[in-house]
């Protein structure tokens, strides 16, 4: 999917709606923006649930601290 979208007074650009829907984003998603060559890369810091993540979710594993965890898979996640 693409689309062409201009920059504001004060550099913003808007996402269109149904790719902020199918990314799972919102006005409190952090995103990365990656500037390489001649282009701009915007990446969102989190990935779509998975139905994998769903389950692993659900198996109260031993995990000390939850918020590390999910940062570390986010950050990994990033550097695909």
């Amino acid at each position: 999917m693409h689309k062409i979208a201009k920059i504001d007074k004060f550099g913003r650009i808007s996402i269109p709606a149904k790719m902020r829907e199918s990314l799972c984003l919102n006005e409190s998603t952090a995103v990365y923006i990656i500037d390489r060559d001649d282009e701009l890369i915007i990446r969102p810091m989190h990935t779509k649930t998975t139905d994998a993540a769903k389950k692993i979710s659900k198996m109260n594993l031993p995990v000390d601290d939850w918020e590390t965890m999910e940062q570390e898979i986010e950050s990994g996640a990033v550097n695909e």
